[in-house]
């Protein structure tokens, strides 16, 4: 009985041996997956750089059409279009920081000095200084300057990269219009190549138009938030304005996130009454810029839906931090435009 098992065994191992396919990986394949693997490593180690020239391309589209405007109404040279165009946006900037910082650095000293801190005063009555203590006092000491030179480091690289960027961004919007011929290394068929120029002319469109209108959005919005405050007699309106300008760079979750430190003031400071009004005003401040604002500024250059402004921000943060939901937008229009630009037609084909 032994026997006859392990006979119908063998017998049934070697029917499946027979009828068992062989999967054959040609030499290409694997040569392809590796170096596709190698090409995505090599991408993920100069993410930051690639970074840099996103951030300059963003920079050349949204100052586009300014330059293209002193090129063709008042024939300026390119170069001193580009010129012209950067020295009017510096002094924009320095404009508006001179209006801003004055009434901004007075409200925050008020603001820090509205603070009761008895833990503070009581050490130092308390403090009782002996030689023992030089020790920790060195350490301390050291720590401060690790912490300062961490600082005037960051800072020279910030600094660094931000002229990085300017840099990248000149030269972009020098070759503007050689852009799309870069693709000619890899195709020089003309198809390809006009297509290309259609999909720079469409993201410049797309992209610049979503950076021009998100400044004007955050001007508004700031010098809007700082009016409403200031007639409301709400404290530190101009740090609570700022505030609510700069959040405007994150669409839907902006607003929200800059009304709550206005109403705890307002409610701590003059009452639940107050409170509720100022609930009301920052209600009706988003309701103006999502009904009025946003489709007038905006008009249909970007349209990307809130769902997806939300979950395109909560993408980016989670894989890449503050950077990545500032540029979550962007990245998805230009994954958007390179979708329907190549593949849209070749998918649904």
């Amino acid at each position: 009985m032994e026997t006859t098992g392990i006979y119908l065994y063998t017998k049934y191992m070697l029917k499946l041996f027979k009828n068992e396919k062989h999967i054959l990986i040609s030499p290409s394949i694997v040569i392809f997956t590796t170096f596709f693997l190698l090409f995505l490593y090599f991408i993920y180690q100069i993410s930051n750089i690639l970074t840099l020239f996103f951030l300059g391309f963003i920079i050349m589209v949204a100052l586009q059409p300014f330059v293209h405007r002193l090129e063709t109404k008042l024939r300026f040279p390119r170069i001193l279009a580009i010129i012209t165009t950067y020295i009017l946006v510096f002094l924009s900037i320095v404009g508006i920081l001179t209006f801003i910082i004055p009434p901004l650095v007075s409200q925050l000293i008020q603001f820090v000095k509205t603070f009761n801190l008895p833990w503070l005063q009581n050490g130092i009555n308390n403090f009782n200084f002996s030689l023992g203590d030089v020790g920790t006092i060195v350490q301390q000491l050291g720590q401060s300057v690790n912490t300062i030179y961490g600082v005037v480091t960051s800072t020279f690289s910030g600094v660094f990269t931000f002229l990085i960027v300017l840099v990248i961004s000149l030269y972009l919007m020098l070759d503007r219009k050689n852009l799309h011929l870069r693709i000619s290394w890899f195709t020089r068929n003309h198809k390809h190549l006009k297509t290309a120029e259609e999909f720079v002319d469409s993201l410049e469109h797309q992209l610049g138009g979503w950076v021009r209108g998100q400044l004007i959005l955050m001007v508004t919005i700031g010098v809007v938030t700082y009016v409403g405050l200031t007639l409301l007699s709400v404290p530190y309106a101009a740090p609570l304005a700022l505030l609510a300008a700069s959040l405007e760079i994150l669409p839907n979750l902006g607003p929200t996130l800059a009304a709550i430190p206005s109403i705890i003031i307002a409610y701590f400071v003059a009452g639940p009454v107050m409170g509720l009004v100022v609930l009301v005003f920052y209600t009706l401040v988003q309701q103006l810029e999502n009904n009025f604002l946003v489709p007038k500024i905006m008009k249909d250059n970007v349209d990307v839906s809130p769902l997806i402004s939300i979950m395109s921000i909560l993408i980016g943060l989670k894989l890449a931090g503050i950077m990545g939901a500032l540029l979550a937008i962007p990245v998805y229009i230009v994954i958007r435009s390179i979708y329907s630009t190549w593949f849209k037609d070749l998918i649904l084909s």
